[in-house]
């Protein structure tokens, strides 16, 4: 038996996915993008797209997440800042 193809989507295709099998759910366009960008789903890169196998967006919520850790990141006693001074 063969492998069934994976079913790649843009986050637009996800959420229009998610929301036929759920109308009322809250997941977003944002939310998946983030997901992808903080490497929580494998994504594929093709030209300007962005393509996340939708089955692996499903078993992710179905898990769910971890919450995200606000604590600062510490060196040595200093917080570390972000900004850049000029």
């Amino acid at each position: 038996m063969t492998e069934p193809i994976p079913r790649m989507r843009t986050a637009a295709g996800i959420v229009a996915e998610i929301k036929a099998l759920d109308p009322g759910s809250g997941v977003t366009e944002y939310y998946i993008r983030q997901l992808a960008r903080e490497g929580r789903l494998p994504a594929i890169h093709a030209g300007s797209k962005t393509l996340i196998n939708l089955d692996d967006v499903l078993a992710l919520l179905r898990a769910g997440t971890p919450p995200h850790d606000s604590t600062p990141e510490m060196s040595g006693g200093i917080r570390r800042l972000d900004a850049r001074l000029k």
